[in-house]
C-alpha cells in the first residue's frame, strides 16, 4: 500500500492497513498519522524518513488501546530507532524484553535532527550490559535540538555502566518533563558532555535544557562501590533540573564534570525533593583534581530530608571539586548520623546563606564539614567560615514527613525566610506543587511555597463585583475572608481550612 499524505494508517492484526508497524512506517509520509491497535508486535522498528515542522509522522496507540513492542528473540540492537531523523514523534506504546544485550536502547535517538517527541510509553525488561530505556545521541556537528520526553516509565531495566535515561552529546533546547525511572541498576537521568565517543567536539554538551517534574526511585549502580545517582548532570550547561523527586538511590541529585576539558555550568537546581538516598542527597563537583569542575551554578529552594541512610558520612550536601556555586534557601534535615555538609579541600568559594538547616540529632554536635574543616554546630560553622550568616537551626516542621508528606506547616520557621536577592532570575515562578514562588514579595525556604489561604482561595461562583462595596467596605471595615464569603453565599475551595 502506498499511503497519502496527511491520511491515517492503521496497524492491526486483523482489518488493518498492515499487520506490522514497520509497514506502515515504511509507508508514512509527513502529515501521516499511523494508530496501531492492541496487539504484541514482535518487531524492531526505525523511523524511515523525517517529517516536516507542520507535518510530523506520528506513531500512537489507537485510541483506547495499548500496543506492544516485544524484543522476545532479539539479542542485539534497539526496539526503536530514530537516527538523523526530524519530526516524528511515539506515543503510547509498552515497549518490552529485549534481553541478553550489549549497548541497545528501549529507544535510541542518534545523529542530528529537530523536533523528536517521545510520549506516554513505559519501557521495561531492557536486559544486559548498557541495556537502556531511552538514549538521545548527538553525535553530529549539527546538534539534535527541540526534544521532548514526556510521561515515559522507564523500569526494571540494566543500563550499567551507562544510564537508563541519557541525553549525550551535541543535544540542545531539550525537555524531560514528568517521567519516571525506578528499578535501575545505575543512573537513573543524565545529561552529558565530554565523552568524545559520543562527539569528538568538547564543547558539543547536552545544555539548554529542562528537566522538570520527574521521579526516580531506586536508582543503584551496581559498580565502582555504588554511585549513581538519581539525577545527573555530567558536563552539561544552562540546564535547570526543578521540582523533581529522588529516592532510595545511591546519591539523590548530582552535578558533575568528568572529562577534564568540560566543566558543568550555569546549572540550576531548584524546587527539587530529595529523600532518604543511600550515600548522600546532593553533591556536586568533579570526582577528583584531574577532571572538570561544577561552577557558577545554584542550589536553591531545594528540600532534603534523612539521606546518607547507609551513613558514608556524606550527609545531605557532598561538595567535591567546585566552585562559585550558590547554595541559598534550602532545607537540609538530617537523619541520626547528623552530617549536614561533607566537603574537602576541592571545595572553593562556595556560598552558603538563607538555609534552613535540623537533624535528629543533638544540635551541637551537628557536623559540616567545610574544605576538610569540621564544625560542629551552626554557630561554629558561622564563626569559623563566614557562611550561612543567615541561617536557621531550626524544625522545619513537615506535614507528615513519616508518609513522604514534606510540605511545611503553617508556623514553619522556613516561611518568608528565602532569600529572592541577588538570585531572583534563578529561584522560578512556581514551586514544587506548582503554586506561585513569590509570595507578597517574600519567599519561604524549600521546595514548597505555603500560601496565605485567604488570598489562593478560589471562588466557584464569585457575582459580580457590587458598585457600593466601596462605600460599605473601606478603611477598618475591611472584611475578612469569612465575612466575605457569607456575603455573596460563595463556594469557596482552599488548599488550607479557613
Amino acid at each position: 500500500m502506498c499511503a497519502m499524505a496527511g491520511t491515517t494508517i492503521h496497524v492491526a492484526p486483523v482489518g488493518g492497513d498492515f499487520t506490522t508497524i514497520q509497514a506502515a512506517l515504511n509507508a508514512a509520509q509527513p502529515g501521516d498519522v499511523i494508530l496501531v491497535d492492541t496487539a504484541v508486535y514482535n518487531e524492531q522498528i526505525i523511523f524511515p524518513r523525517n517529517g516536516t515542522p507542520s507535518q510530523p509522522i506520528l506513531l500512537k496507540a489507537s485510541p483506547n488501546h495499548s500496543p506492544i513492542l516485544d524484543g522476545t528473540g532479539f539479542s542485539t540492537g534497539n526496539m526503536v530507532l530514530m537516527e538523523n531523523r526530524s519530526w516524528v514523534e511515539i506515543q503510547g506504546f509498552e515497549i518490552r524484553n529485549l534481553t541478553g544485550i550489549v549497548d541497545g536502547s528501549g529507544v535510541r535517538v542518534l545523529g542530528a535532527g529537530s523536533g523528536i517527541r517521545i510520549r506516554d510509553c513505559v519501557i521495561h525488561n531492557i536486559l544486559g550490559t548498557h541495556a537502556m530505556g531511552i538514549t538521545v545521541y548527538g553525535t553530529e556537528p549539527e546538534s539534535m535540538n527541540d526534544l521532548i520526553i514526556e510521561r515515559v516509565l522507564i523500569r526494571d531495566c540494566e543500563p550499567a555502566q551507562s544510564e537508563a535515561l541519557t541525553l549525550n552529546g551535541n543535544v540542545e533546547n531539550f525537555q524531560v518533563l514528568h517521567c519516571e525511572v525506578r528499578d535501575v541498576n545505575s543512573i537513573g537521568i543524565d545529561f552529558i558532555g565530554g565523552e568524545t565517543s559520543i562527539n569528538p567536539d568538547p564543547n558539543k554538551v547536552a545544555r539548554n535544557g529542562i528537566c522538570r517534574g520527574n521521579l526516580v526511585i531506586r536508582a543503584r549502580s551496581n559498580y565502582e562501590g555504588g554511585y549513581g545517582a538519581g539525577i545527573y548532570v555530567d558536563g552539561g550547561r544552562d540546564i535547570v533540573l526543578e521540582h523533581n523527586r529522588v529516592t532510595q538511590s545511591d546519591l539523590g541529585i548530582e552535578i558533575g564534570a568528568e572529562n577534564s576539558a568540560v566543566d558543568a555550568y550555569n546549572i540550576v537546581v531548584r524546587g527539587n525533593l530529595v529523600y532518604r538516598n543511600d550515600k548522600a542527597g546532593m553533591v556536586f563537583g568533579g570526582y577528583s583534581a584531574g577532571v572538570g569542575r561544577t561552577r557558577d551554578s545554584y542550589f536553591i529552594n531545594n528540600t532534603f530530608y534523612d539521606n546518607d541512610t547507609l551513613g558514608e558520612g556524606l550527609g545531605e550536601l557532598w561538595i567535591q571539586f567546585a566552585h562559585d556555586n550558590f547554595i541559598f534557601s534550602n532545607i537540609f534535615f538530617a537523619g541520626d548520623q547528623n552530617i549536614l555538609v561533607y566537603s574537602e579541600q576541592g571545595n572553593v568559594n562556595n556560598q552558603l546563606n538563607n538555609n534552613l538547616w535540623f537533624s535528629t540529632g543533638s544540635p551541637d554536635n551537628a557536623s559540616w564539614v567545610w574544605a576538610g574543616s569540621e564544625y560542629l554546630g551552626l554557630s561554629a560553622l558561622q564563626n569559623g567560615t563566614g557562611q550561612e550568616a543567615d541561617g536557621i537551626w531550626d524544625d522545619p516542621m513537615f506535614t507528615a514527613a513519616a508518609s513522604e508528606d514534606f510540605h511545611i506547616g503553617s508556623e514553619s520557621p522556613a516561611i518568608d525566610m528565602g532569600s529572592p536577592l541577588p538570585l531572583a532570575s534563578q529561584i522560578g515562578a512556581f514551586d514544587i506543587d506548582n503554586q506561585p514562588r513569590v509570595f507578597n514579595g517574600r519567599v519561604d525556604i524549600g521546595a514548597d511555597e505555603i500560601n496565605n489561604p485567604a488570598l489562593t482561595c478560589i471562588f466557584a461562583n464569585f457575582p459580580l463585583w457590587p458598585d457600593n462595596m466601596g462605600t460599605e467596605c473601606n478603611g477598618d471595615q475591611a472584611l475578612n475572608i469569612l465575612d466575605f464569603v457569607a456575603m455573596f453565599n460563595l463556594t469557596c475551595v482552599c488548599q488550607f481550612p479557613l
